[in-house]
């Protein structure tokens, strides 16, 4: 769980909105996608590590699992908006010092689970290059088709569980350490300073954005700390 605090504004152009509000929603669908398809396949005692749990005051709804706010993380490398994980962001509000209630509208924990966001992410790209190695000579319908097939290869980023294939091509990666490591093509985020508590903090520009279903609900910039502590930061549009 990680304290995050609204501090701050970051501008963007109403062409760079526009390009995640549509991108967001079709890289959503791709996760709901790859989330039923181990639903079904996956045992149940592999299903329970996978899936996040809601906290005990939110409760469980009558909806399907993949129905959960996703907080897909973004960045706008040289080459265009590209978009490294997602998260599932259950809400507690933090209250305050000797209140019984909370009532801090701008301080919250996320319970994130960035685990099983970054196995999401090995398993929808292990799924594309073994579509694009092999549909050819087996036929049949793929389990994603073509346009899904182009916001992979545009907007995902190569994630595996192993550092072989960088090695390989000599790329560079960012090794996530989790209960098990999982590595990541590393795509560089613009730099970015901050004041904060009287201070100038130096860290990264990343781009939260929020998706319920298939609904587009905004933008969640945020300051990332060389500590990978966030901080974020209010969205305004030109």
């Amino acid at each position: 769980m990680r304290k995050i605090v609204l501090s701050q504004e970051i501008k963007y152009g109403k062409e760079d909105v526009n390009e995640l509000e549509s991108a967001s929603i079709k890289v959503r669908k791709i996760y709901d996608k790859a989330i039923m398809m181990l639903k079904h396949h996956v045992p149940e005692s592999l299903w329970k590590f996978w899936a996040y749990p809601k906290p005990a005051q939110e409760p469980l709804s009558g909806s399907e699992e993949n129905s959960s706010p996703f907080f897909q993380k973004w960045i706008q490398s040289p080459s265009g908006w590209k978009c490294i994980g997602c998260e599932h962001h259950y809400v507690e509000c933090l209250p305050r010092a000797g209140e019984k209630e909370p009532s801090n509208k701008r301080e919250y924990i996320y319970h994130n689970g960035r685990l099983q966001g970054m196995l999401l992410q090995v398993f929808i790209w292990s799924q594309y290059e073994e579509i694009s190695l092999f549909h050819p000579f087996l036929g049949g319908p793929p389990f994603y088709d073509e346009e899904e097939m182009e916001v992979i290869s545009t907007y995902f980023v190569p994630t595996y569980v192993t550092s072989l294939p960088f090695e390989q091509s000599g790329k560079p990666f960012k090794k996530h350490n989790m209960r098990f490591p999982v590595y990541q093509e590393f795509i560089s985020a613009p730099p970015l300073l901050i004041h904060l508590d009287g201070e100038v903090h130096e860290g990264t520009w990343m781009t939260g954005v929020y998706v319920d279903g298939g609904h587009f609900l905004g933008l969640g910039p945020y300051f990332k700390n060389t500590d990978g502590s966030r901080t974020f930061i209010q969205a305004l549009i030109n």
